[in-house]
C-alpha cells in the first residue's frame, strides 16, 4: 500500500506514453516470471522465501502498479507463486485481497494528482468496467477450478505476452521525443 501511494504520487512526472510503454514492458517481464513459475513448480507451491524479500516485492509492486496505475494482479500472482510458495489459484485469491487495499490506497493518492492537474475521474466508465470486472470474475473463478495450475499459468503468460506486445505496438508512435 506504501508503494502504490509512492507510485501515484511519481506518476505526475512522467507522460502517460511513457507510463504506458513502462507498464507494456512490466507486463512483459510478468509473463516470464508467470512462465517461469510453471518450469519451477507447475503443480504445488513449493518454493518459499522470506518475509523480507516478499516485502520487497510487495514495495516495488505497490510502485509500479501505482505508477503506471493498474491494479497489480499479472504481477502479484507469479510473485505470490514464486515468492510466496502458493498454488495458482490460492494465489489468485490472495491477489484479489491484496489488489483491493493496494487499489484502494493508489485510488485515493490518484484523487489528488488528478486534482493538481484539473482533471476528473469518468465515474461511467468506472461503474462500466466494474460491473464487467465482478462478472468477468465471476466468470473466471468457474472456469479456474476446472482447470490444471500449470494451465492456467500458462494462458495467463500468454495473454500478458499479448497485451503487453499490443499495448507496445499501438503506443510507440505517441512516446515524447
Amino acid at each position: 500500500m506504501a508503494g502504490a501511494y509512492l507510485g501515484a504520487a511519481l506518476s505526475k512526472f512522467l507522460p502517460g506514453s511513457v507510463q504506458l510503454l513502462a507498464f507494456a514492458v512490466v507486463l512483459l517481464v510478468a509473463a516470464l516470471i508467470s512462465v517461469a513459475a510453471t518450469a519451477v513448480h507447475p503443480s504445488t507451491g513449493s518454493r518459499r522465501h522470506g518475509s523480507v524479500i516478499i516485502m520487497v516485492e510487495g514495495l516495488f509492486v505497490g510502485i509500479v502498479t501505482g505508477l503506471v496505475g493498474v491494479g497489480g494482479g499479472f504481477l502479484i500472482v507469479p510473485a505470490l507463486v514464486l515468492l510466496g510458495g502458493l498454488t495458482m489459484h490460492r494465489a489468485g485469491g490472495t491477489s484479489l485481497a491484496i489488489i483491493a487495499l493496494r487499489s484502494t490506497t493508489g485510488f485515493y493518492k490518484y484523487l489528488d494528482v488528478l486534482a493538481q492537474s484539473d482533471v476528473s475521474v469518468s465515474w461511467n466508465i468506472v461503474y462500466l468496467f466494474a460491473a464487467l470486472g465482478i462478472a468477468g470474475s465471476f466468470a473466471g473463478g468457474a472456469i479456474a477450478h476446472r482447470l490444471p495450475q500449470a494451465v492456467l499459468q500458462r494462458v495467463f503468460a500468454v495473454l500478458l505476452i499479448a497485451m503487453g506486445l499490443f499495448i507496445i505496438t499501438s503506443s510507440l508512435g505517441s512516446l515524447p521525443g
